[in-house]
């Protein structure tokens, strides 16, 4: 197989202006060609005690990109398959690269294409419904790739976790195809280990009346970058994402998130919080283009960024591309810090100045995690949170 040479972004790229490059061309991309006992056995201590009561029953675990069926909690398997309309096929060799050259937007997932050793495929038929969690690990350098497919009126609930080792290298490529009336409500979990680098290439496709829903929360790591291509292309085609982005210390997360809406009536709500302490950055860059071809299309996007230390940088780019004149569209960033009035309420109340401070952080995210609609997927969200923010338990129970 023969791919396009990676070429990897710089800052001077538009679309790279706070991405954490620096450094990348030095790092080793180059993965594990298989899992030892001794990369199981650390899979499975990270992955911890068995999902909690009520959480979906079958967990997929890729670890460095290869498929872990042994790890603790995982489904069933034979050589490739792990459940109905879910296969891991092993790549037999890296894929050449070529001379072409591809969008810049799509370098890391040339990158991927170039090194992953095999992809997960979630395929749901016309009309059926598959509920699935997938958890990869990073513990050295990996490049999983997933691809979802799902039907005609389909339905796939997919809850997926990143979590790893420190100092490790993760590298994804995600993508999806919806078919008429298919719906797909996925849930991100990113939680990379201190030190851990990711980045992530998302691009799908969502067919007529299809839905998709996606909610992430990204922490941890020293530096993440999320590339999202979304092209709505069917008639009556229905997108909400909702992402939060939590940074602490000196981590830089940054995001790209283009939808390009294709046809008659289709919809997109987009909504982003990211909250930024000590010397963090966050940037997040949402792109909404609506083509001619778009008659009765609706995009609304609210993006805000809360500062919460003096050296603390967020950076919001709403960016509005319409060439059409019959349709709907706002969109609209904020940035800003803790309401001091309200902080001061609160500590007059009684409450110490971490609960306080939590509270107010919380209610700041809590639009994105409440849009779950699986209560127990909400919890795992929130406990997840809850070391991030001292007090964080008693803000859950107030909200």
């Amino acid at each position: 197989m023969i791919v396009p040479a990676p070429v990897l972004p710089t800052t001077r790229d538009e679309n790279w202006k706070h991405a954490p490059l620096r450094g990348i061309e030095r790092l080793r991309w180059a993965p594990p060609t298989a899992l030892t006992q001794e990369a199981r056995l650390a899979a499975t201590a990270l992955l911890g005690d068995d999902p909690p009561q009520g959480a979906i029953s079958t967990r997929i675990v890729l670890v460095d990109g290869l498929h872990c069926p042994d790890a603790r909690g995982t489904a069933p398997s034979t050589a490739t398959g792990v459940g109905p309309g879910v296969a891991f096929h092993a790549t037999d060799a890296p894929a050449q690269p070529g001379a072409a050259t591809v969008s810049i937007d799509l370098a890391f997932a040339g990158l991927n294409r170039h090194h992953r050793q095999g992809e997960l495929r979630i395929r749901v038929p016309d009309g059926e419904t598959l509920e699935l969690e997938v958890v990869c690990i990073a513990l050295s350098c990996g490049h999983p790739a997933l691809r979802i497919d799902l039907g005609a009126r389909a339905t796939l609930r997919l809850f997926e976790r990143h979590i790893g080792a420190t100092g490790s290298l993760a590298n994804l490529a995600l993508s999806v195809q919806l078919g008429h009336g298919a719906r797909l409500e996925h849930a991100r979990l990113l939680q990379p280990a201190d030190g851990a680098r990711h980045f992530e290439t998302l691009e799908a496709v969502v067919g007529a009346d299809a839905q998709h829903r996606m909610i992430q929360v990204t922490s941890g790591a020293a530096a993440t970058r999320s590339t999202a291509l979304v092209a709505l292309e069917g008639a009556g085609a229905d997108l909400g994402w909702h992402t939060a982005v939590l940074g602490a210390g000196t981590q830089t997360h940054d995001a790209y998130v283009r939808v390009t809406h294709d046809a008659p009536a289709v919809r997109t709500e987009q909504g982003f919080r990211g909250i930024a302490a000590d010397r963090s950055r966050i940037a997040f860059n949402g792109h909404m283009r609506v083509t001619a071809r778009a008659p009765g299309a609706h995009s609304a996007q609210t993006l805000r960024g809360l500062t919460a230390g003096a050296a603390a940088e967020i950076d919001l780019r709403p960016q509005l591309e319409i060439d059409i004149d019959d349709v709907r569209a706002s969109h609209g960033a904020t940035i800003g810090k803790l309401d001091a009035d309200m902080l001061f309420y609160l500590l007059s109340r009684g409450l110490d100045p971490a609960t306080a401070d939590s509270l107010l952080k919380w209610a700041f995210i809590a639009d994105v995690i409440a849009r779950l609609s699986d209560p127990a997927w909400r919890s795992r969200f929130e406990d997840a949170l809850a070391p991030l923010l001292p007090g964080a338990h008693a803000a859950r129970s107030l909200t």
